[in-house]
């Protein structure tokens, strides 16, 4: 064989190797339909946004649901929102009630402010079933604020509060999704979750003197939605975003490359490893954020700082078939800063060994009618006199 050959054939071999091999990963990324693949956010829920977007921008009409661009904290609620069925109500203020509540409570009556993401708003119930309603409801003379919006961040549950809640108040209750450990170290909504709709968010980094607030540049929905359409809105969103935007648009094209990143990517945003590496910044951001809102609550007449950690169906699940107990370092961390918490993964595991199921607590991702009441009766428990 000549030396041309000898250096041609081991090159064939390798091109016919790579040809097989993305032929068969473009065969399976056929079957793997239901996992978005990177790049993410420039999926099929990204483009049916924009363009739902644009026609509402045009005819002015409003977002859809109960939330609205909001310039601070990215998004937030709709003052005076009524859904189409009547089960969500959003008061002058923005909060989730069928009621006002004065600026001060009156007197006699205790008054607990409550924040968090869509396991405090209390998603897929209606209002009176939501657990801070369930509370108000089980103790009497007791205000329960809920400033809950459905995919917020630690840092924007931070944000609202210290723009918006006055005191006094008796304590302030911190809903913590286990999920948020990744949302604290994003901006760009999609990069952390694929199927997310397009959502700008501003979030702390860790400085040399504590939390440093970088803010979401835009000024108005009109601007946001503009800099999705032109794709702009990664580079400016790219400082101090910890999630990657994925593959480049040319490699994108590889279905080999993808399923590898694909692979990569949702390791990287595996909660029980973000929540192991207690020296990584997404801790470390988290357990700050934490921190401030003591900071918060003392600005509330001396409220009482509470930390809610609501575990998902898979997380519940999870622990009551074997044990698995990932967020322990959480647990640790609170208890080494003297933070109460609430971990209510023990009264909703009690709960679902009664009901003979964990399905009884759950409706589709968020909690039931059931489970929303467990959570209420736990916290009325340790909020008692």
């Amino acid at each position: 064989m000549s030396a041309r050959w000898r250096v041609l054939v081991p090159l064939l071999l390798v091109l016919c190797a790579l040809v097989a091999g993305e032929l068969g990963s473009r065969a399976l990324v056929a079957r793997l339909t239901w996992r978005p693949l990177p790049p993410f956010g420039r999926g099929e829920v990204q483009r049916e946004w924009l363009e739902r977007s644009e026609v509402d921008l045009a005819s002015g009409a409003p977002s859809p649901g109960y939330s609205q661009f909001d310039a601070l904290l990215g998004w937030t609620t709709k003052p005076g929102h009524v859904s189409d069925d009547g089960a969500i109500h959003v008061n002058a203020k923005g909060l989730r009630a069928t009621r006002e509540y004065a600026e001060t409570p009156p007197a006699g009556a205790r008054r607990v402010i409550v924040c968090g993401e869509s396991f405090t708003f209390a998603e897929e119930v209606s209002d009176a079933e939501a657990w801070p309603a369930r509370l108000e409801a089980l103790v009497p003379g007791l205000e329960s604020l809920n400033y809950g919006v459905g995919g917020y961040g630690t840092d924007q549950a931070l944000l609202r509060v210290s723009r918006e809640a006055r005191g006094p108040a008796e304590a302030l209750v911190v809903g913590l999704m286990l999920e948020n450990i990744g949302r604290n170290v994003n901006r760009y909504r999609p990069l952390w979750y694929p199927r997310a709709q397009p959502a700008a968010k501003p979030r702390y980094v860790l400085g040399a003197g504590g939390l440093e607030l970088v803010p979401q540049p835009y000024a108005s929905r009109a601007e946001f939605v503009a800099a999705v359409r032109t794709g702009s809105v990664f580079e400016e969103l790219a400082e101090h975003e910890y999630w990657s935007a994925g593959l480049p648009d040319w490699l994108a094209r590889s279905a080999m490359a993808r399923l590898l990143a694909s692979r990569l990517a949702y390791a990287a945003r595996d909660l029980g490893q973000l929540w192991s590496d207690t020296g990584g910044e997404p801790f470390q951001t988290t357990m700050a954020l934490i921190e401030a809102f003591g900071v918060q609550a003392r600005t509330l007449g001396g409220a009482r700082l509470v930390v809610l950690i609501f575990p998902t169906r898979p997380d519940l699940e999870d622990w009551l078939a074997g044990g698995r107990h990932y967020w322990g370092t959480l647990l640790d961390a609170l208890d080494a800063r003297a933070i109460a918490y609430l971990d209510l993964s023990e009264p909703l595991a009690a709960a679902a060994r009664r009901a003979g199921s964990v399905n009884a607590l759950y409706s589709e991702s968020h909690f039931s009618p059931l489970g929303n009441d467990v959570v209420a009766r736990a916290v009325a428990e340790l909020l008692a006199p």
